[in-house]
């Protein structure tokens, strides 16, 4: 389930992390914003088969890659989808892909919102 009271993603302390290179952020964001787009559309995919490994797999690099880029709200949901996964439960797969989607676009809309 989505956190509807969490920050997208946590700008300044990205930042902060990379030395408050305005810049680098910019390529930061643009790279983790099309990098989440395209593996949210490859676990869909994979979520019409059967074998709940390889949405484990990429859910796990996902929730790194969400955490190192300071969005914990999809990290979290990407922790979630890797643990039902490990679990073998593939019938949540598809409600869970759909709410990392849906942190995905309340993502983008707060990146919009502050000129990102």
């Amino acid at each position: 389930m989505v956190d509807s009271h969490a920050v997208p993603i946590d700008v300044a302390a990205l930042a902060s992390m990379l030395g408050g290179d305005k810049s680098l952020v910019d390529m930061i964001l643009r790279t983790f914003r099309a990098e989440i787009k395209a593996d949210i559309a490859a676990l869909t995919e994979l979520s019409h088969g059967n074998d709940p490994e390889p949405i484990r797999a990429l859910a796990h690099r996902l929730k790194g890659t969400c955490s190192n880029a300071k969005a914990m709200p999809m990290s979290n949901a990407a922790k979630s989808l890797q643990a039902a996964m490990a679990a073998g439960d593939m019938s949540a797969a598809q409600q869970l892909i759909s709410d990392l989607e849906a942190c995905r676009n309340e993502l983008e809309q707060y990146l919009s919102a502050q000129g990102a």
